[in-house]
């Protein structure tokens, strides 16, 4: 019988059920106070965590908080978030790494496990005022879109986090879903970060940057986002709307995923505050 169990086991293990509800949690009850006159300033950082799990397979968050405390973000929009589950020793992972670093967080899952969930968080500074999640087609592993509007100095800011598939036969009706969402937001002020699994010369992404900045790509900036012996593998994407102006951008060789975390310095364009 027992050559019939391992199966069953495995098969539980990845069996997955509809996305669970979207969490928010605000700790701060305020927006802080502006300090500039003429251009608000943010720190904006996309990260794909492997759960927290190091190339051995221990999950820490802590260290992806060590990883995280030096760039000092603003807004940070994690992928691959454990939460409650088996090899990640039951942690809830952004509520960890959200309380060491003083942050809001809104967590959607992408895949609901009997025992956990899975999914993609966005931790900010900055109070959350809604957060809501929307699946992407997918046949291999469930994937979505989080949507998280923020009280960015008294306007809506909305940050878009999205991890797209491993398989490039997926990519065209993601990227269509993406772009039908995205289309019906473009009088909003927005950043879209998250792991794309596909290079920027990538033509698909062409239908994102109709509506989206892409100021690493137009400023011909290759940033190696992955842990790889070529270095400029990068997979990992930063958008803007357009009232948003790009400063800088780095990608730190740091933290335990198989990922680096990218930062980017944005900022609201110059206009003067009433």
């Amino acid at each position: 019988m027992r050559k019939f169990w391992l199966p069953l086991v495995l098969l539980l293990l990845f069996i997955h059920f509809s996305q669970g509800t979207t969490l928010v949690h605000n700790f701060a009850s305020s927006t802080p106070a502006v300090t500039s006159y003429y251009v608000d300033r943010l720190q904006v950082v996309t990260y794909n965590i492997r759960g927290c799990r190091d190339d051995q397979g221990h999950a820490d968050p802590e260290k992806v908080v060590d990883a995280l405390r030096p760039l000092s973000a603003d807004v940070i929009a994690l992928q691959e978030v454990d939460n409650t589950l088996p090899r990640s020793s039951f942690v809830n992972q952004v509520a960890v790494i959200a309380k060491s670093l003083n942050m809001n967080y809104a967590f959607a899952p992408s895949i609901d496990f009997l025992f956990g969930t899975y999914g993609n968080a966005v931790l900010s500074k900055y109070p959350i005022l809604h957060a809501a999640s929307t699946p992407l087609p997918a046949t291999r592993e469930p994937r979505s879109l989080l949507d998280v509007t923020l009280d960015w100095y008294g306007s809506p800011l909305h940050v878009y986090a999205t991890h797209l598939g491993v398989k490039a036969s997926e990519h065209p009706e993601q990227i269509q879903s993406l772009y039908s969402y995205l289309q019906k937001k473009s009088s909003e002020t927005g950043v879209l970060l998250g792991d794309f699994n596909m290079y920027a010369d990538n033509s698909l992404l062409d239908s994102v940057r109709s509506l989206l900045q892409d100021p690493l790509y137009d400023k011909h900036i290759v940033l190696g986002t992955l842990k790889s012996k070529q270095s400029r593998k990068e997979i990992d994407h930063i958008f803007l709307s357009h009232d948003l102006q790009f400063l800088q951008a780095t990608a730190p060789r740091i933290g335990p995923s198989d990922h680096y975390p990218v930062l980017m310095e944005i900022a609201r364009r110059a206009t003067k505050l009433a």
